[in-house]
């Protein structure tokens, strides 16, 4: 670094600034963690799916399963109470258990003995209830009545004998079952006890978020102190207790485990990488470390103005800035490459061959195809695009007018022979067969490059191992979560919501049947509204014929009797088959909401769940449309299924609207449909084999994929362009020039893939797949830009350069000089020879002069002039003058071998070696003050041999209306911060006498506002 040129004071002000823009961003934005969020809001089931999570109970819950060892409900029930004991006392749930449920079972039974006139639809009765009131059904049912009486299991049931000796309660609580997280569990002293009797299921919402990581280490002490106090306690019994919590805290914990590891082993490698990369491929490797800087600006700048329109960011786009960083840096890089060489450079210069070389046209197509997500339904994908686009534009503005302030000039770098060089000279040099290799790479991988998608949102967290094991064993104990279909239904009142479950149940009851719903529990089994109540109670009395209630009121008098029971034991009983019968419609008490899956939000708005098990012949879409019309509907199945058709329709069409911009957009830069395909040849190339690669490996394309095929779009268009301009710019791919191009071009790649590459190590499932992702099409963008686009280029080039020289029109042959260089300077020459009358009028000034040989031309810009000359005075030789070295190396390249193109400025005109016969001062002495053009002339004489002539034509300012052409030029001066200074004939004529030119002769030109002065040097005449 000593020896360089290094603006500190702006540097450091650049830092700060860099600081404080970036802080001012985050401190303006909220990060949105939520995941979901980043999902399309106009599909049904996607709406449906978002509320749902927003608004389930079991979104907070925390279940634990205590497991013993051996078969021992009570001592399973001791466990399960001594767990829930600690969970309340160490203040980190709002509420455990479900004892306060479980108080109201019993409570609820009686309720629906005293309304079960109201509980059966007529199905039901005649399939349910009628088998009961057989004689012999009447009989076993009165002696297992008996039996249970004399046990610890008739406490309590003494009470139902005289109002339902019939059991007719047992069917309708039944259904409660499927309330339960598995429907072979049973109740055993208010706890939730597994079939087998050796788990017990113990359920708690906690206070804070069990997403917070505080939190969530809480609570994981939590249960491993009261899982070794357990264990140690009945350890001495031979009893082994084990404690296995799930929820959201678990994977709250493994993410931020495994991504600290991750982010620690990426730091490791990428440093190191790094660092051994600058070693190789800059003379002073310090330098390259500020190749970060613009990106990290202009990352800042993206941050503060996005805060200004925007109130919050996903947190996958701002993950996603680390790429960004990696990204933009590509062109910080090829800037430095260009600075830091062996001779001395100058900031402005290394900006301005950066910039030729490509970078200005892989800033627009990468902004474009950024810009083209805004297009996108998915919220993230519109967020990514706007960010991104900005970050590159302040990115490429702070290189190209910060950068060169910070380095205005570079010191010789030393002759060191630097590695990188040498690898991107050797890979960009394989010539055919590494061309063919590719090839036949593409052809085997284009047979698997079928993209398949897996979208899972849960398994954007990764979890441990040892989590997976024990959700596993939780999901077979107390059933699958994930195969159930939630649907939620919101009402303003419990009559509101009464009344659209009993058009529920109806429905339901009708699937069921059909086999496509297997199990559900709808409230209105049990609380039914006033038309299904109505209903019930009407099919309740036509049942209850005179004759079924003498034949069941005989049987039970008649056998109960037998048995020992009272003959006024049933009257209760006998009062509810009464056909007069008259019952209200049942009031849905709040007491039952948690039981029944309602909850009621903060503007009083009840929000009711229901869980559905589907049957053999479930469909979702069918069912989607169905029950979507009055509820939320979340299939997990479907979601995902459908979630992975919308990201393909979404890839698809965004693939093919960034193809065709990037497409349009090169070829508009290009104005060569040639260039253009063999442009766009290696991002063909990288995506069929990046997409082969990830089905050969078995890697479907995720959330982080399909955001990445975008990245991997702009990236490898980036160095496909910088490979073909640099073509162009030099002239061809062997120009020495060239490998300074090769060579940014795979620093940047590399640095690239060292930055996403070390991430295929990560634990994390999405870090890994970003890893994987982009260094497979990043590899594979890279691949085809050295072992394709060489060949291609070559061939294209030559073939350019073995055409014959047109035989044709002035024109004709002078655009063919023009026909490797650059899009603007080949329209430039093109629109110059068509609009332009200089090339009608120029003839005749030049017929005076029958023996040209040499002719300069001052203020020769892109040699269009001085071509016409070649081609018009065959054997003449040009010497052009211009100050813009581009213009210069433009001229040089389409002029040839008789021309020879220098940069300057007049009047500081060059040495030449013989006197030149024509001096042309074409439409530039109004750049010029008094004494420059005073000097010009007299040098232009100098360097005149005798009786060589001064050709200027020049332009005047003209009284009245002038032309927009005229306003343009005079814009062009000003705003490169001159002044245009504009002379009349007279004053023109004047100058030229002053400076000694001799047959001065004035004539109006086509153009009105330009006018043609000749002179000449005293001498000879040139013949």
């Amino acid at each position: 670094m000593k020896s360089s040129s290094i603006n500190y004071p702006l540097l450091l002000l650049v830092g700060v600034a860099v600081c404080v823009f970036g802080f001012m961003g985050l401190k303006r934005l909220h990060i949105d963690t939520d995941v979901v969020k980043t999902l399309p809001a106009h599909e049904q089931v996607i709406t449906d799916a978002l509320e749902i999570f927003r608004n389930h109970p079991i979104h907070d819950q925390v279940a634990v399963d205590v497991m013993i060892d051996k078969k021992a409900p009570d001592i399973l029930v001791a466990c399960g109470e001594r767990l829930q004991e600690a969970m309340r006392t160490s203040d980190l749930f709002a509420e455990v258990g479900m004892a306060d449920v479980g108080a109201l079972v019993p409570e609820l039974a009686h309720r629906v003995v005293s309304e079960l006139p109201l509980l059966f639809s007529r199905e039901e009765l005649e399939n349910t209830i009628a088998p009961r009131l057989q004689g012999s059904a009447i009989r076993q049912r009165l002696e297992s009545l008996m039996a249970g009486m004399t046990g610890m299991d008739g406490i309590g049931q003494s009470a139902f004998i005289g109002p339902d000796p019939l059991g007719f309660k047992d069917p309708v609580l039944a259904k409660l079952i499927h309330l339960a997280p598995s429907q072979q569990a049973t109740v055993y002293k208010g706890h939730l006890l597994s079939q087998d009797g050796q788990h017990l299921l113990v359920t708690g919402r906690p206070a804070a978020a069990g997403t917070d990581g505080d939190t969530a280490r809480k609570l994981a002490d939590l249960f491993a102190a009261v899982g070794a106090e357990l264990a140690q306690h009945y350890a001495p019994s031979g009893i082994q207790v084990t404690l296995t919590p799930a929820g959201a805290f678990r994977a709250a914990l493994d993410n931020e485990a495994i991504i600290r590891h991750d982010v620690q082993l990426a730091l490791g490698l990428t440093t190191a990488g790094i660092a051994l990369l600058l070693l190789f491929a800059f003379p002073r490797p310090l330098i390259g470390l500020l190749s970060l800087l613009p990106a990290v600006a202009g990352t800042a700048m993206a941050l503060f103005v996005y805060s200004l329109f925007h109130s919050s960011i996903s947190i996958m786009v701002l993950g996603f800035s680390g790429a960004l960083i990696s990204i933009m840096d590509d062109h910080s890089i090829t800037y430095l490459l260009f600075l830091d060489r062996p001779h001395a450079t100058r900031g402005e210069h290394a900006a301005r061959e950066a910039k030729s070389i490509g970078g200005g046209m892989a800033m627009v197509t990468t902004i474009g195809a950024f810009l083209v997500l805004s297009l996108s339904d998915f919220p993230v994908f519109t967020e990514l695009g706007q960010f991104t686009a900005l970050g590159f534009v302040f990115t490429y503005l702070f290189i190209h007018t910060l950068f060169p302030k910070i380095f205005p000039v570079m010191p010789a770098g030393g002759n060191r022979v630097l590695p990188l060089h040498l690898l991107a000279d050797r890979l960009f040099n394989t010539g055919k067969p590494g061309a063919i290799a590719a090839l036949v790479l593409a052809l085997v991988l284009l047979f698997f490059a079928k993209p398949e998608f897996r979208i899972s949102l849960s398994e954007m967290n990764t979890v441990s191992e040892k989590t997976q094991a024990e959700d596993r064993v939780f999901t077979k104990i107390w059933g699958d979560v994930g195969a159930k279909v939630y649907l939620m239904t919101t009402a303003a009142s419990m009559a509101d919501l009464q009344a659209h479950n009993d058009q529920l149940l109806a429905q339901v009851e009708k699937d069921v049947q059909l086999g496509r719903i297997q199990s559900v529990f709808v409230p209105s089994m049990l609380f039914p509204g006033q038309d299904r109540s109505r209903d019930n109670l009407t099919a309740w009395r036509e049942f209850w014929t005179v004759e079924r209630v003498a034949q069941v009121k005989n049987e039970l008098v008649r056998e109960g009797t037998a048995l020992g029971f009272t003959a006024d034991a049933f009257a209760p009983f006998f009062a509810l088959i009464d056909p007069a019968l008259t019952q209200a419609t049942p009031v849905l008490d709040d007491r039952y909401s948690k039981l029944l899956g309602i909850t009621a939000k903060e503007n009083g708005q009840l929000i009711q769940f229901i869980t559905v098990t589907p049957g053999k012949n479930y469909d979702a879409p069918g069912f989607l449309a169905s029950y979507g019309k009055g509820n939320k509907v979340f299939d997990a199945n479907y979601f995902s299924t459908r979630l992975g058709e919308i990201l393909f329709s979404t890839f698809a069409t965004l693939l093919v609207i960034i193809t065709a911009m990037v497409t349009l957009l090169l070829f508009v830069q290009f104005l060569n449909w040639r260039l253009t395909l063999i442009t766009l040849t290696p991002l063909v190339f990288a995506y069929i084999c990046t997409l082969g690669t990830l089905k050969l490996i078995g890697h479907p394309l995720d959330i982080p994929g399909l955001m990445l095929s975008v990245v991997i779009l702009g990236m490898g268009d980036d160095y496909a362009i910088f490979t073909v301009r640099g073509c162009q710019w030099y002239g061809t791919i062997d120009h020495p020039g060239h490998v300074l191009v090769r060579s940014a071009v795979l620093m940047a790649a590399a640095s690239t893939l060292i930055g996403f590459g070390v991430l295929c190590f990560a634990q994390h499932a999405t870090l890994k797949s970003v890893g994987i992702t982009s260094l497979l099409g990043i590899g594979y963008s890279l691949l085809g830009t050295f072992l394709l686009l060489p060949p291609l280029l070559r061939a294209n080039f030559r073939q350019d350069s073995n055409t014959a020289v047109p035989t044709g029109t002035i024109t004709q042959r002078i655009l063919h000089r023009y026909r490797l260089l650059e899009a603007y300077p080949r329209m430039f020459a093109r629109f110059k020879l068509k609009f332009d009358p200089l090339f009608s009028e120029l003839p005749h000034w030049l017929a005076e002069c029958t023996a040209i040989k040499t002719i300069l031309d001052i203020g020769c810009g892109y040699g269009v002039p001085a071509c016409w000359c070649l081609e018009h005075l065959p054997g003449t030789t040009v010497i052009g003058v211009d100050p813009d070295p581009d213009r210069v190396r433009v001229a040089s390249r389409a002029a040839g071998d008789r021309g020879q193109m220098i940069v300057g400025a007049a009047p500081d005109l060059p040495d030449l070696e013989q006197p030149v016969d024509v001096v042309l001062l074409l439409d530039m002495s109004h750049y010029l003050d008094e004494q420059q053009l005073a000097a010009t002339l007299k040098r232009s004489r100098e360097l005149l041999a005798a009786g060589g002539m001064l050709l200027v034509r020049f332009v005047v300012q003209p009284q009245g209306k002038r032309s927009k052409c005229w306003y343009l030029e005079d814009w062009r001066v000003r705003i490169r911060g001159r002044r245009p200074w504009y002379r009349s004939p007279e004053d023109l004529n004047q100058m030229m006498a002053e400076s000694g030119f001799v047959d001065l002769r004035l004539d109006a030109a086509i153009n009105s506002e330009l006018f043609w002065m000749v002179g000449r040097k005293a001498g000879a005449t040139a013949q």
